[in-house]
């Protein structure tokens, strides 16, 4: 047998460039579609964790006559009035390493009280997901430096660019 009547079959250097070039392209958009996803949910937990202070809120406002006061302190969250904090109604206390939830009772008189999502290094993709999935409730927002002092009586809408607080009314019916 000659080498000419034997035919070697391999890839050239181009065909395997191009496929690698292929490869790294969907690699690409899944990681994309994974980092949409992963801010996604993790949004979703945030609303979540607000949804079930809100209901536990209403609990305490049944079993004491007034709204909480529930606000970070250290690495749990206390109630400022002395009275039973969120752990009481929930499972699990929302405090997480990169944002916290809390209430603020009002008067209740207003019968009203803000559940408080703070964000402390919140991605802002998670944030921008916040602000799409939070349009119903709806989400007011605001902007923390410091310490909580008060809620602002008439709150713009969240914007994931310029707050790293959410606020969502509790308005009980009587």
């Amino acid at each position: 047998m000659g080498m000419d009547q034997e035919k070697k079959m391999a890839f050239t250097l181009v065909e395997i460039l191009m496929t690698l070039l292929l490869i790294a392209i969907l690699a690409g958009a899944m990681m994309l579609v994974s980092f949409s996803v992963t801010s996604k949910a993790s949004a979703t937990r945030i609303l979540e964790d607000m949804r079930s202070m809100k209901s536990a809120a209403v609990l305490y406002h049944a079993d004491y006559g007034k709204w909480p006061v529930w606000m970070k302190s250290g690495t749990t969250i206390l109630d400022i009035n002395g009275n039973a904090g969120p752990d009481r109604y929930l499972e699990k206390s929302p405090i997480a390493r990169d944002h916290w939830i809390g209430v603020a009772g009002t008067s209740t008189e207003r019968a009203e009280a803000t559940v408080i999502f703070v964000s402390i290094s919140v991605n802002r993709n998670i944030l921008a997901q916040l602000q799409s999935l939070g349009r119903p409730l709806p989400l007011y927002g605001m902007t923390i430096t410091g310490p909580l002092s008060s809620i602002p009586e008439n709150p713009a809408s969240f914007d994931a660019a310029t707050h790293n607080a959410a606020l969502w009314f509790i308005r009980k019916t009587e």
